[in-house]
């Protein structure tokens, strides 16, 4: 999760304008509603939860069958690598996305 937190910064320091309210209750973000954030976090969303959707029935699959326990966590190990692999290539993609955006600032709809 610590890569998101990083694809947001990078949004939020030069996608968006930021202007803060003078009362300092809120910051104005103006002709925005993260757009490319909550697009982009949707997509990764759809990604790790159809991998999960597609595994968990298999898992289930190994315990009713009788699957010995170290062919489980052999299973287990592998889903979490491949999570694990999946997540660093979706961060890398939105990272290149993001950072074309910050490079090409008049495809930016602001």
């Amino acid at each position: 999760m610590k890569e998101f937190i990083v694809l947001y910064g990078i949004l939020c320091n030069y996608e968006y304008q930021l202007y803060h309210d003078f009362r300092g209750t809120k910051s104005i973000y103006p002709n925005t509603k993260y757009r490319t954030w909550y697009t982009s976090m949707y997509y990764i969303g759809v990604a790790l939860s159809s991998t999960d959707m597609r595994n968990t029935p298999n898992f289930y699959k190994l315990v009713k069958d009788g699957t010995s326990i170290d062919e489980m966590k052999n299973y287990i190990y592998a889903f979490i690598k491949y999570f694990d692999t999946l997540k660093n290539h979706l961060f890398n993609e939105y990272k290149t996305i993001f950072k074309e955006k910050m490079k090409n600032t008049q495809k930016l709809d602001m």
